[in-house]
């Protein structure tokens, strides 16, 4: 995720975001108004997701899952929005919902909501998903570094003799690991390295027949 499309977001404690007017700061790091001991996280706001999401698609569209009587939206009992985000022809749900604030112009929650839902939706396609975990999503697992480090060993093998080393050292360790993909992973690899090493015969040379010569009737 490009730096330039994460925003901050002010994450404050319920005394922090209740605390007086006298008790707040004007941020530096995200120009809002809070308390100065307000921890900040990294999120994608509208204008980034629709950015991204345009990238992606350039005739995606969302819609609310229900209409009211009049055609309008139809947020729920909580002033909540189900919608149905499509992405390249690929339609998955999303759910967006704000606090309600004291302040603001008339309509300004519900854009707040249209913007949750999609960030919602579009990360049912992947989009920043980083920002959404607190796991590494793209650690390599000790297995997945193991594995391709044997690949690279075998694949790398200068002579044959090196070859048989580091083939027989992958797929002894595949064994004792209980790991039948890798091992036969290994012997695929070990196989395809001899292939390329082995020096092609040439087809024997086609002469004319001599006789004396058995020839087909």
């Amino acid at each position: 995720m490009p730096d330039n499309l994460i925003s901050k977001k002010p994450q404050g404690t319920k005394a922090q975001n209740e605390c007086p007017n006298d008790q707040k700061r004007n941020c530096h790091v995200c120009g809002g108004w809070h308390h100065p001991s307000v921890k900040h996280l990294d999120y994608v706001g509208h204008a980034a997701t629709t950015h991204l999401i345009l990238d992606a698609d350039l005739r995606w569209n969302w819609e609310p899952l229900a209409f009211t009587e009049e055609g309008l939206p139809r947020f729920d009992a909580n002033g909540g929005l189900w919608i149905k985000l499509t992405v390249d022809g690929v339609t998955r749900l999303g759910y967006g919902n704000a606090d309600k604030k004291n302040f603001g112009d008339a309509g300004a929650r519900e854009k707040e909501v249209i913007g949750d839902a999609l960030r919602n939706a579009a990360m049912r396609f992947g989009l920043a998903l980083d920002l959404w975990s607190k796991a590494d999503l793209h650690a390599t697992s000790e297995r997945d570094l193991w594995f391709f480090r044997c690949v690279d060993a075998i694949r790398g093998a200068k002579t044959v003799g090196e070859l048989k080393t580091v083939s027989q050292a992958a797929i002894a360790e595949a064994k004792a690991r209980g790991d039948q993909e890798a091992e036969d992973e290994f012997l695929i690899e070990q196989a395809d390295k001899m292939a390329k090493a082995s020096p092609k015969t040439p087809p024997p040379a086609r002469r004319e027949p001599l006789d004396g010569d058995d020839l087909p009737y």
